[in-house]
């Protein structure tokens, strides 16, 4: 009786987790382009909605991601938690990438500008398909400039910690 049920079952399992994969996230990408694609897992974002940031990258990431939650601290690096996950010491960041390399903390997305920033990826999941990351545990965040020499070496190493 369950012999034949064990087909259906990975049937409709393989046809849930193909429209998860291909979903859109509504936005205006058809009538002006907003620029908010998902993708692999992750939302890739460009265009408007980095320009529509308050100044910085996290601020063009608020508000813009679904789970993406941003805590600012009068000192250290700003709190950001996409899986709503927490240690014994507090919250956990995601890992952050500019143009490849691992910044060593969140502060990097509070000081990049956003008018500098070709596209962001955010994979909430923590990994990516994208040969050269390593996947961490509450997230990735991956920016890329416009031009790479904008990013700094002394912003990467961190400064909040």
């Amino acid at each position: 009786m369950f012999r034949g049920a064990w087909p259906v079952a990975l049937a409709i399992l393989a046809l849930v987790l193909g429209a998860c994969h291909s979903r859109r996230i509504p936005d205006d990408d058809a009538r002006g382009g907003r620029g908010i694609e998902a993708r692999d897992g992750g939302f890739v974002l460009s265009g408007d909605v980095l320009a529509d940031g308050r100044g910085s990258v996290l601020g063009a990431l608020e508000g813009k991601i679904p789970g993406l939650r941003v805590r600012r601290n009068v000192r250290g690096c700003p709190e950001v938690n996409m899986r709503q996950q927490t240690s014994f010491l507090g919250t956990v960041a995601p890992g952050v990438y500019v143009d490849g390399i691992l910044s060593a903390d969140t502060c990097i997305l509070d000081s990049l500008r956003s008018h500098d920033v070709g596209s962001v990826e955010v994979y909430p999941q923590g990994f990516t398909r994208r040969s050269g990351y390593a996947t961490h545990a509450h997230g990735l965040i991956l920016v890329f400039m416009r031009e790479p020499s904008r990013a700094r070496p002394d912003t990467l190493a961190g400064r909040g910690a």
